[in-house]
């Protein structure tokens, strides 16, 4: 949410989106008229309409219609900006949670080991985490069941890691958490930027499909202290 957008916008945006939530559950999907939005946030239809507009625009929502139904999807953004708001709250609270998220262990492309070797991500993982990871990642692919355990993550505050740049490229920030793996200390890393994808990667001082004699197809259980 941009910082700029007007108070009384963003209750409309978040106020909207909850509601939709309440009523599409799990699926993150529901079928409603303007009408009866309107009825549900007490609007106007064309209220109701204009923020249903808005929210597509602004990718929070994805229409599918037809000529009898309109239907909704909540995207990606819309979720986000759901969690994040709930994880602000658990913050305003004092709330310390743990997710457990559960995913199968999956080969990565090598693309980990390239990140994860650069010298200035080294010193701060060594500085903000306590440990110089082993050169690699390990790839964990969250089933459908954790999705929502996920956008939590990725809503959350996390420890940030600057970026930098070099002469031929630049490297973005990440933040981490701190995580374990059955009792081995590790910790989850993801772009700060947010990137919709349902595997995590896990990076720890021992290679822990040796440590953990894990291997591909594997379930494994991530504990994450946010």
């Amino acid at each position: 949410m941009k910082k700029e957008r007007k108070f009384s916008e963003w209750i409309r945006i978040y106020g909207t989106l909850r509601e939709l939530k309440s009523m599409a559950g799990s699926t993150n999907k529901v079928t409603i008229t303007s009408s009866d939005l309107g009825k549900r946030l007490g609007v106007s239809q064309q209220s109701a309409s204009r923020y249903l507009i808005g929210l597509i625009r602004d990718g929070y929502l994805i229409r599918s219609s037809d000529a009898v139904n309109h239907s909704f999807k909540i995207s990606e953004k819309g979720l986000d900006l759901l969690h994040s708001e709930m994880y602000t709250l658990m913050q305003m609270l004092g709330t310390s949670p743990v997710i457990e998220l559960s995913g199968k262990v999956v080969s990565g492309l090598g693309e980990g080991k390239y990140y994860v070797s650069r010298k200035k991500y080294i010193i701060q993982f060594q500085q903000k985490l306590g440990f110089i990871p082993y050169l690699g990642t390990l790839n964990i692919k969250v089933g459908q069941s954790g999705w929502d355990k996920l956008h939590r993550l990725r809503a959350s505050q996390g420890i940030y890691i600057e970026g930098f740049k070099t002469e031929d490229r630049t490297f973005g920030a990440v933040k981490a958490f701190r995580s374990e793996v059955n009792g081995v200390p590790c910790a989850i890393i993801m772009p700060y930027r947010t990137v919709y994808t349902d595997t995590v990667e896990i990076i720890s001082r021992f290679f822990l499909r040796d440590y953990l004699n894990i291997s591909d197809g594997d379930v494994i259980t991530i504990r994450i202290f946010l």
